[in-house]
């Protein structure tokens, strides 16, 4: 379903990624874990094509199709002079979306300005915005950072419900949470990743501490 070859990434003359070559043959839930500089975010930036690599990403024996991938960064890119609402409607026509979403992820007040939200009241508005189709695929990079717990324990069932049809990767430092509801788990670590099955699941901390 998704093959991922990524033969070589680097910035420069330094090497993030060499020689990661998996396939994924079911949708469901997949984290990817890593030390802080491993390159968990440029793991997903190349499967969304935001940054150049020598490789192939393909989707259903086909090139992946950008409009395709959900990606819902860790710092959410929103513009702060517009209120939420303009905010969501500024993606949906990025997004050609013909129809607005009656039903948002997370209730907020659409009408007040970004600039006057908290962090987490933007995360929310973002991913609002975001979350206003459907994918094949979906990158969240530290989604639940900035939200508080109701909103994680929402977020979470909406992942649990779109992995019935679509792949979903999930970076978090929050293990508990990934052991709870990934079908596997991808440690991210000196250049290379190593697959870890529900079996497995008890074995990352020690190899992930002990590197």
């Amino acid at each position: 379903m998704l093959d991922i070859e990524i033969q070589n990434k680097k910035y420069r003359q330094k090497v993030v990624l060499n020689n990661i070559r998996f396939s994924l043959k079911t949708n469901g839930i997949y984290g990817v874990i890593g030390k802080n500089g491993q390159g968990k975010t440029t793991f997903f930036k190349c499967i969304k094509d935001l940054t150049s690599y020598d490789g192939t990403i393909s989707y259903k024996n086909k090139p992946v199709i950008q409009n395709e991938i959900a990606w819902c960064a860790t710092e959410p890119l929103i513009y702060d002079e517009l209120t939420a609402l303009e905010f969501s409607e500024f993606y949906r026509n990025l997004l050609n979306i013909k129809e607005e979403t009656t039903q948002k992820l997370f209730s907020i007040d659409e009408k007040k300005l970004v600039k006057e939200f908290s962090t987490g009241m933007k995360k929310k508005a973002y991913l609002n915005a975001i979350l206003q189709k459907e994918y094949a695929i979906y990158i969240f990079d530290e989604p639940f950072n900035g939200l508080d717990l109701e909103s994680n324990y929402i977020l979470m069932n909406y992942i649990r419900e779109i992995s019935k049809t679509s792949i979903v990767f999930i970076s978090s430092h929050i293990l508990e949470i990934l052991f709870k509801n990934c079908d596997s788990i991808f440690l991210i670590n000196n250049q290379n990743i190593e697959e870890f099955s529900k079996e497995q699941f008890l074995s990352i901390e020690e190899k992930l501490f002990s590197i």
